[in-house]
């Protein structure tokens, strides 16, 4: 009798065990958005094409600034050579496009560190991440709704970026990529997210 009874408290261990991840506890939901903050590139910034890329000299633009940016930072270096640019204005011409003095950019050795293909509105763009965001606080959710087979919760957290690169706090470069800034403070607030239930526990809506 005493087998049965030790048997039958394992069997209730057990699968309480197996059903706990699918519990709408802070815990598991802390856990899912963790899980789906890396994939978002948000504490990343990107540059407009891919390297190597040319600028003109004595271009002004933001583009330019955000490269010298860059440079200064150590994340990538740059030659004086002669190229043709590739841009809207040079591809509506029907002009032949003449080569012109550029700076070439290319990713340095400190770089590649932090260099990664970045999403973005485009699709994919070179770009450099100088962090990775978690949760910090997981300051609510809904009471989980089911509507056939599918269970919801919209779950309110703030969350923060611990190991933020040196080269995203220089001065220089947060001027010339003001996003920086912007997502360091971001994080810090109150931010929603949809998650639904699955066999596995919890996932963040992808759609």
């Amino acid at each position: 009798m005493r087998q049965w009874t030790v048997f039958i408290a394992s069997s209730l261990i057990f699968v309480s065990g197996c059903n706990s991840s699918k519990k709408p506890n802070e815990a598991n939901l802390r856990n899912a958005i963790d899980q789906y903050l890396p994939m978002q590139d948000r504490a990343c910034v990107t540059v407009d094409g891919q390297f190597p890329h040319d600028v003109p000299v004595g271009d002004k633009s933001g583009e330019a600034a955000e490269l010298a940016a860059l440079e200064h930072a150590g994340l990538v270096q740059s030659v004086n050579t002669t190229a043709v640019v590739r841009s809207l204005a040079n591809s509506l011409s029907l002009s032949p496009q003449k080569p012109e003095p550029v700076k070439r950019y290319t990713v340095s050795a400190e770089g590649q560190k932090y260099f990664q293909k970045v999403l973005d509105v485009s699709g994919r763009s070179d770009g450099f991440c100088y962090g990775h965001e978690k949760v910090t606080t997981i300051v609510n959710w809904t009471e989980p709704e089911t509507q056939g087979s599918y269970t919801e919760t919209t779950v309110t957290y703030t969350g923060k970026i611990p190991d933020v690169a040196a080269w995203a706090k220089l001065p220089e470069v947060q001027q010339a990529l003001p996003s920086i800034q912007a997502t360091l403070r971001d994080v810090g607030q109150n931010q929603t997210v949809a998650l639904h239930l699955t066999n596995k526990g919890w996932v963040v809506n992808s759609f």
